[in-house]
Order: structure tokens, then sequence, then C-alpha cells
């Protein structure tokens, strides 16, 4: 019996497509199923090939898809952003075919694969390495995972899912996830009817989980282009923050504010010590310095007496802050369970296929 393939894609980034496919793999397996996980392209960061791995799939070979290595379940990697410089149009086939080489090798262990899309439903679709090539190429039934903040974003739903169906590739359905409270009201309201009077199929859709949500010191790290100034790597580096204070006022207001406040990363210039200092006392999670200005010794050492890790970044405030509303968190080996929890709890089963 051919193994059944199910393509998760996207209307754009932030979709829920890591935390449903991990769900969706343990309550495959727990059901009686042998499960496998695919990524044909993953996220490359960085030139090095031995830092190329996507970091998702570095957590789901190691504590979900053990059977395989990360390499076969993730064969290849590009840059989001400047992959024309790692791909012409014409060696697009022959990466297809080294992406072929490792499904085929999976699918022959398993009885139904999960595939996991790109960001979004039209990545490197210039090169011929998009979603929709990828569900045709391995006969994948498809489900369109959605983040709905507003009315708009169904527009994007219903544009891809008639686009999809245009070139009579199977649609399982549409999982909808609300990034507010207000959306979620308004896809029950709103959105769910009226795909229903559209005749698509609704699967579920996940909840805001601040746990999932929240970027660990690495995360912010690689984001700003960080170096650590107090602090060790190893003990930190997954250690998670709740939000970010802009310490750019006066001693005493942002101090009052931080107290607010709970495991905070204050972003500061490194000539604002008392701000900084002000920020270790009520026990800050991270403080960033701006403009690649080291912190005078003083803020070091109460620093390093409190646990509490700095890093200078070589940008300024605001495009700190840009950076950082840029980051994409990644799923963590302890967040596994919450995956899970998702899918239980918010998935229709019945209507996924299996």
């Amino acid at each position: 019996m051919a193994t059944r393939s199910i393509l998760l894609t996207s209307t754009k980034g932030g979709s829920g497509k890591s935390v449903i496919a991990i769900g969706a793999f343990l309550k495959l397996k727990e059901t009686g199923h042998k499960p496998g996980y695919f990524k044909p392209i993953g996220d490359s960061l960085s030139m090095t090939p031995k830092n190329r791995t996507d970091k998702d799939v570095s957590v789901i070979s190691a504590v979900v898809a053990r059977q395989f290595s990360k390499e076969l379940i993730c064969p290849q990697f590009y840059n989001p952003e400047y992959f024309l410089d790692e791909v012409l149009l014409e060696e697009a086939p022959d990466v297809m075919e080294k992406i072929k080489d490792a499904y085929q090798i999976i699918s022959a262990k398993t009885d139904i694969i999960l595939i996991e899309g790109n960001h979004n439903f039209n990545q490197y679709c210039v090169v011929g390495l998009d979603d929709l090539q990828m569900a045709k190429e391995f006969k994948s039934e498809v489900i369109i995972c959605a983040p709905i903040a507003d009315d708009d974003d169904l527009n994007l739903v219903v544009g891809t899912y008639n686009y999809i169906k245009s070139q009579n590739v199977p649609i399982a359905g549409v999982i909808l996830s609300g990034t507010t409270q207000n959306a979620d009201t308004r896809i029950e309201k709103y959105h769910k009817p009226l795909l229903e009077r559209l005749q698509i199929n609704v699967i579920g859709g996940l909840k805001n989980s601040k746990q999932l949500e929240k970027p660990t010191i690495a995360e912010i790290m690689e984001a700003v282009h960080g170096n650590l100034i107090s602090g060790e790597y190893i003990k930190i580096k997954n250690n998670f923050i709740d939000g970010f204070t802009i310490g750019a006022m006066g001693a005493n207001a942002a101090i009052s504010f931080m107290r607010k406040q709970k495991n905070q990363c204050i972003i500061t210039g490194g000539d604002r010590s008392d701000v900084a200092l002000g920020a270790i006392e009520i026990g800050a999670g991270l403080i960033i310095f701006s403009g690649n200005i080291d912190p005078n010794q003083r803020v070091i050492s109460a620093a390093e007496e409190k646990g509490i890790p700095l890093i200078k970044s070589p940008s300024d405030t605001y495009t700190i802050t840009e950076q950082i509303k840029k980051i994409h968190t990644h799923i963590q080996p302890n967040e596994i369970q919450l995956c899970r929890d998702q899918v239980e709890e918010h998935v229709d089963w019945d209507n996924f296929p299996h």
C-alpha cells in the first residue's frame, strides 16, 4: 500500500505548521500509524556547512522522528531572503531529484508522511521549488495553515485554496489560527460560516500559546547580531524571554516601568549604566546594549553576580526593535508536549487525513 502524503502549506509566516506537524506526528503514532516527517527545504541562515541544518528540524529529528537523520528529513537548505545566490532556475531539477531521493527513503519505512512546506505558499516559486510543485511531486493532500489577524487574511486563504484546486491537487481543508482574541471571535462568527458556504473544510485552528511564542536568548542574539559580554552561552541560550523594554527614558522612570514586567529583555545604550544597574537590580532576563558600546566594569560585575546575561549589538535601538519583530521562534525540546496538546484540543481529528 502506498504511503499517504500530507503537505502543510501556509498563506504566510507564523501559521504554526511546525506545531501542527509535531502534534499530528505524535497523534498518528498513538493511533497505530508509522508516521514520517519531511521538510524538503529548511532555513539556512549560515553559509557554514555544519551550521546549515534548520533549527526546527534539529529538534524534530532528535525528539520526535528519531528513526531518520536530520540530513535525510531535510535534504536542502536555503537562506529565505537570498536564495538566488544559492540556486539558479536551471539547477532546480537536480535539487528536486535530491529531495525526491530523500523522500523515497522515508516513505519506504512509513505509512503516512507529514510534509512541512515553506514559509508561505509562493516561496521559491521562481525556481520551481514551491509547495505546489512538492504536492504534485509527492501526490500529497494539502492542508492550508493560515494565521488570521483580520478579515483580509481570509482573502489569502480563499485565493490560495482556489489556486491549488485549479491545479487538480487535493485539499483536505484549512486550519485557521487567530493571532488575537478578536481574530478568534471573528473566525467563529464570520470566517467559518463563510468558508462552509464556499464548501471549504475547516479542520480547526491553533490557539495562542505564549510559551510557544517566546523567543530564546539564542534567537534574540542571532536576530540582533549580538555578542555575549557576560554569561555562559551554553547555559543561557535556551532561556525564554517574556517581553522587551526600551530603556531610553530617565533611570527612575525606566526602573519603575521595568518593575511591572517580569523576565524582560532591556534594550539600552552602553553608556546608560544607571538603567542597566536598575535592570540588574530588579532581575531582568537579558540586557542588550546598542551601538556596539560596552558597559562599564561595574555593570558587568553586577550582572555576573546576579547571573544576568549581557549582549552588545552593532545596531541602534530602533534597528534592534525592528530586528526583534522579525524573530522566527523555533520549537524547543521541552515544548513537544505543548504541540501535542494544541492538536489534541484545537484540531478536529476526524477531519484530519489519517
